[in-house]
């Protein structure tokens, strides 16, 4: 075992124990845990829009959210998709697998909700150019199809998977919040789809542009999880577990 990082085996290993652990929690906790990451998500998809005369400042900026949610805590569902290790290994039952995905995926969409209503109640797009720009960011989204969501969010959720992988492998905190920018940075540039992210960016842009409806924001976010749980939930695992364990 390395004192600067754990190795490929032993960061697995780590995820099926994290897996059991996430498991367990009683369902106060665990929604509590998801509201505050889908919460920090958002300020990250917030300080996205902030961001707006720079691509690679954007990158840069939006990564935030996942490192407060590695240094002091969440559930998030993208995330979460690494517990299939835990199912893989048996440690949890299928139910359990599932029924923490749901339920953490309803406590992002609830957080990253109440970021929109702070957000918008306190102003914060009030200036127009920030109003046109989530506008646009939301019109973009709900512009694609299903596949191309669908497709967008595996590549998205293999960076983020990885990155949370990486923050595991590392044993300091510079580590950690270095291990979880640069691949959710390079999502970013690729403008690939994070379902809890977009849960915060077409909500909010639904607000600012009579385009994006209700049933669109539900097609994209409904496409990109799935695209996210293929990248995470079974392509990571499968070729990790396969390599470690079998």
């Amino acid at each position: 075992m390395s004192n600067v990082c754990l190795s490929p085996k032993e960061t697995s290993d780590a995820l099926i124990n994290s897996s059991t652990v996430k498991a367990s929690y009683p369902l106060g906790k665990r929604m509590l845990l998801s509201v505050a990451a889908g919460f920090y998500i958002a300020l990250g998809g917030h300080g996205f829009i902030v961001a707006y005369e720079s691509l690679f400042l954007r990158a840069a900026v939006f990564p935030v959210g996942l490192m407060l949610i590695v240094l002091v805590g969440g559930e998030l569902f993208t995330g979460n998709c690494l517990m299939t290790f835990g199912f893989l290994n048996k440690s949890i039952s299928l139910k359990d697998f599932i029924k923490t995905l749901v339920q953490v995926w309803i406590g992002n969409f609830a957080g990253a909700l109440l970021a929109v209503a702070i957000l918008y109640l306190g102003g914060a797009y009030a200036k127009p150019i920030l109003a046109e720009t989530i506008a646009q960011v939301a019109n973009a989204k709900v512009s694609l199809s299903f596949l191309q969501v669908v497709m967008r969010g595996i590549l998205c959720n293999i960076l983020v998977s990885l990155g949370v992988w990486f923050s595991l492998t590392a044993r300091d905190t510079a580590g950690k919040l270095l291990g979880c920018w640069f691949p959710v940075m390079l999502f970013v540039l690729c403008g690939y789809e994070h379902s809890v992210a977009n849960m915060f960016f077409l909500p909010m842009g639904m607000l600012f542009n009579s385009s994006v409806t209700a049933a669109l924001i539900l097609k994209n976010i409904i496409a990109a999880t799935i695209g996210n749980f293929i990248g995470g939930g079974i392509m990571v695992p499968a070729l990790y577990y396969k390599s470690y364990y079998k």
